[in-house]
């Protein structure tokens, strides 16, 4: 059975510990000079890449400085 099943930012039912990735990405959207200021995220269909996304939106979104669109 595979548990990635595309529902489009739903929270799937097996979710699995992302919060160092997504520290790395918001320290580095937050340095003025970084890597991260250009990300491409990519991987299988399913696998978590807009609830990813929605997690860095809604992070970056309580910050002051920061206008976010989605």
């Amino acid at each position: 059975m595979n548990p990635f099943n595309p529902t489009f930012g739903d929270i799937p039912k097996i979710f699995l510990d992302r919060s160092k990735q997504l520290n790395t990405v918001i320290k580095g959207l937050e340095e003025p000079v970084s890597p991260y200021q250009t990300t491409f995220v990519y991987s299988l269909r399913g696998s978590g890449k807009t609830t990813f996304l929605s997690d860095i939106s809604n992070q970056m979104s309580k910050k002051d400085n920061w206008v976010v669109i989605n």
